[in-house]
Formats: structure tokens, sequence, C-alpha cells
């Protein structure tokens, strides 16, 4: 028999041919964080985790965590090095060219303005500037990541001394910092506030806060700083969100548009949640909505499209609860794998479920609440093995789950046989079959196909072929494998089309290259 070297692609590149948010919670696995506010989470797209830092519990803290998006689980992190001192209040960004974290700022005992790396690969602490090399001592300020120019953004902020209203720079290849604050036009000093990158705009956005003793305590104002020409513009008008301080806030670079959670208020902690888009709109996210609480950290994840909320106190004190606002998935059709065919499914056939937002790691198929096995994901695509189990059923809900968030079923009959074959058809030396590599007559061929009941049965170009083997695909689960000769006298035609029978039921032609 051929070996199951083509399996991988046949599983994961078979054929390929605005629904609503939805809050989870996210389990935390064995170990998790100690509940805390100020946790500074960042999502980092290459391994799909998230990295939390520091915070403050009974007192501040300098721990270090990871969450698996996979597995769904967190684990702590022992560095080398000089650990930076516990705070709170600080800022944290990913440097992916660097692979490091970078954490400026914040409170313990006094006030920081040192700079920190922590180097993901080699699992190490750094420290990049001293105290005082740029911004003066604060917390509660707000720093982003600006890509294309290569920095991080450091804006307003407070200290025992006041609040601030200055604007910094950090060179990430140069570690060197610039102060680059407009000498007019800035937003009201303030603290415990949030900033974030529109990135398709060349923009950093601002939002509330407190600036008492200057202004206003909470704040509501929303203000976006021209990352080219470094000059702040506000923007107002419309329904807007009720002022707060120490909220969740986002930038969702797939749908553009900033997603504002919660926060403290001034009649107390809140829940809603707001979306900005050339104006403010307030949403209702399905299912799990958070507590009303303040002091909870947010992380967006540009490759699965959700918004991570961690943290944060409320009534009921301090928490240390991932949340998870995910795209709900809208399931569109459930097709054969192989032929692309609808409108059944065979217990143990793969599949392939077509929809949007369907998800990568964090994704789960079940048919009537019975689980399948997911082969491969996109957010346009997932392979899957139909559960074996369903056989007694005539009909199944098709339901996929990312992060907690269920798309609505998709109802498909289920049938004994539902045969598709893998269009890509292997000759007898291994290579594929084509027009310009055809097959010898009375040579062997290989094929896959799923959805098969047997006794099956194999024509090609209308004649009966010879099976040297037919049955399960070595090492995959719902595949089956057929070697068959092609017949001796088939017509002068270079392709002939291909059909197999399983159960009686016949499969969507496939063609062969013969000479």
């Amino acid at each position: 028999m051929l070996k199951s070297v083509f399996l991988p692609y046949l599983l994961t590149c078979a054929a390929a041919f605005g629904q609503g948010l939805w809050y989870s919670r996210l389990a935390p696995g064995a170990a998790a964080p100690s509940p805390r506010a100020d946790g500074v989470i960042v999502y980092d797209p290459q391994d799909r985790r998230l990295w939390m830092f520091g915070g403050l519990d009974n007192g501040p803290r300098n721990d270090l965590w990871v969450y698996s998006i996979q597995r769904q689980e967190w684990s702590e992190v022992t560095p080398s090095g000089t650990k930076p001192p516990a705070r709170f209040g600080h800022t944290m960004i990913l440097d992916p060219a660097r692979r490091r974290l970078v954490v400026f700022g914040g409170q313990a005992g006094g006030f920081f303005s040192d700079t920190w790396a922590y180097n993901l690969e080699r699992n190490s602490w750094s420290q990049l500037a001293p105290d005082n090399a740029g911004p003066s001592r604060r917390y509660a300020h707000s720093g982003v990541y600006d890509a294309p120019r290569d920095r991080m953004i450091v804006s307003h902020g407070f200290t025992g001394a006041g609040r601030f209203d200055d604007t910094w720079a950090f060179d990430l290849a140069a570690e060197r910092w610039t102060d680059i604050s407009p000498s007019s036009g800035r937003p009201l000093r303030r603290c415990l506030h949030h900033a974030v990158v529109d990135p398709a705009n060349n923009q950093m956005l601002l939002y509330g806060g407190c600036a008492s003793g200057f202004g206003p305590c909470p704040l509501g104002d929303l203000w976006s700083f021209d990352l080219l020409t470094h000059r702040w513009s506000e923007r107002s008008g419309g329904n807007q969100p009720a002022p707060r301080q120490h909220y969740g806030m986002a930038f969702d670079s797939r749908r553009s548009r900033l997603v504002l959670f919660g926060g403290g208020g001034d009649r107390g902690d809140l829940n809603d949640t707001w979306e900005y888009d050339n104006g403010w709109s307030q949403i209702a996210p399905l299912w799990d909505t958070p507590s009303p609480r303040s002091r909870h950290q947010t992380a967006y994840a540009p490759d699965l499209g959700v918004v991570f909320f961690f943290g944060g106190r409320s009534l009921a004190g301090s928490g240390n609860e991932l949340f998870a606002l995910v795209p709900r998935p809208r399931l569109a059709a459930v097709r054969n794998a192989f032929s692309g065919q609808g409108g059944a499914v065979a217990p143990g056939e793969i599949v392939s479920l077509y929809g949007e937002t369907l998800g990568s790691d964090g994704v789960s198929v079940t048919a009537s609440g019975i689980p399948g096995k997911v082969l491969f994901a996109s957010g346009a695509q997932i392979n899957a093995q139909v559960p074996p189990s369903l056989a007694p059923l005539t009909e199944a809900d098709f339901v996929v789950t990312y992060l907690g968030a269920a798309s609505a079923p998709e109802r498909v009959r289920v049938v004994a046989s539902h045969p598709g074959i893998f269009p890509r058809v292997f000759n007898q030396d291994g290579s594929t079959n084509s027009g310009t590599n055809a097959a010898s007559l009375g040579s062997i061929v290989v094929m896959f196909a799923t959805g098969v009941a047997e006794p099956v049965e194999l024509r090609i170009g209308g004649r009966l072929a010879e099976l040297l083997y037919a049955g399960p695909a070595p090492e995959a689960p719902g595949v089956f494998q057929i070697n068959a000769r092609v017949p001796e006298g088939l017509g002068p035609d270079d392709s002939v089309p291909v059909v197999l029978i399983a159960a009686g039921v016949e499969s969507p032609e496939v063609t062969l290259a013969v000479r």
C-alpha cells in the first residue's frame, strides 16, 4: 500500500471552496495568577499566547505568567536575570521584531520611570533605561506599540507631584527616549486611562481617565494623536459612553473600531460595552457578560479577532478571570471535505465546515452534542471528522464553538454512506497523476475517499476496476484508501472518469489521466 505521507495534505488542504459578539469566560487551567488589579496583558500572535506581568494583589507584584490560547491554561514563568521591581499601573508592549516584552513605569512604594525588557526566546529580563532617562516618574499612563516607526509611545500619567499631558517615544532599536509632545492642543492632564493604535490610519486613540486638580474625574473625552505629525485632535459628537476611568479598551483592527468595556464611573463600576467607528454605539454581546468592574487589563489578538480582558476589581473583590470578546461563529455549510458535496454526512466522514469567524486555536465542533475531531481550523474553514457514533441518527445539528462562542446550529441529514474521492490521485510510483504524468493501462493507482461504507467498487472509464486494497488508510481515521488497477482496453481518451460506489451510493466523479 502507498504510505500515508500524503495524508496531512489531504486532511488540512481538502477541497477549498457581522454576526455579533459573544463574551466567554476562559478556563484558567490547573494554575493561575493571583486575583489582582492592573495585571497588564499583551498578546503574542507568533505563539498565540497572552503574557501578564505585575499588578496589585495584597501588594505590588513582579511575577510573569503566560496563557496558552490553544491549551487554555496559565503557567508561571521563572526568568533569569534581575527582575524589574514589583509594580502596578505600568504599561507593557510586545516588541515582535526583537521577541521581547517592554515594560515602562508604574508605582510601588514610590513611582518608576525605568524601562525593562523580557526576552521571550532567552527567558531573561534586562534593563533598557534607568529612571529619569526620558519621561518623568509616573503610573496610570498609557503606552502603545507603533510598529511602522519601531517605537513605544507613552502619554500622560500621574505622580504625587500631579498629572501630566506630555507624550514620549522610545526608539526600540536605539533604546532611547524622545519627547514628541506638541507645544499646544494637548488633551487635558490625566491618568487612569488607556490608549490604543489604529494602524490603518496611523492614529493613537486616547480616552477618558481622571483629571483631578485640572478637570473632571472621571473623563469621557476621546482624542486622536497623529503618529506622523505628532498632533492631537479631539473626536466628539453623538451618543457617548458615560465618563469613566480604569476601564478596558482595545482597537479591533479586523473591524476597524475601538472597543471599550466597563471601568469606574461617577456612580460606581460599569459593565457596558461600546464601540467607536466615527461615532460611539453601545453593543450588547451575548452570553457571559463580565460583572461590573474596573482596573482590568486588555489585549487584542489581531489574528483571532478576539479582545481579552483580565482581572480587575468588582464588588466581589479582586479577580483573576480571563474573558474573551469573540466574534460569534457563523456556520453556513457542511460538505464532504474531499468532493465538496453537501446535503448529508456519514458517520466518521471527514467534512469541511464553511462560514465566518470560525476560529483556529480554541475551536471545537459538535454534531448533536457529540464532539467531532478537529483536523484543521481557520477563520473560514474547519476540517473535522464526523463522530462515528452518529450512526443511529437521521439528522444532526452541527455547532462550531470558538473560545466559548457558539454558532447557530446547522442541521444536516445523516446517511450510512456519503462517498467523496479526493481529486488528487497518485500513480504507482507515488507521483501525482496529471495530464503530463498519466497512468499506464494495467498500472496501479492509489486514491483516498471519505464518507465510505462497505461494500465498495470502483469504476474507471465505466469499467469495473480490480481492487488490490480497499480499507482504512493508515493513521487517518475517517479516510478510506483504494489501490486499484487501471483496466486494460480503455478508449483513446487522455482522461477518464472515476466513480466510487460505496454501499450502493455513487460518489461525484474525479478524473484520471491515462495513456
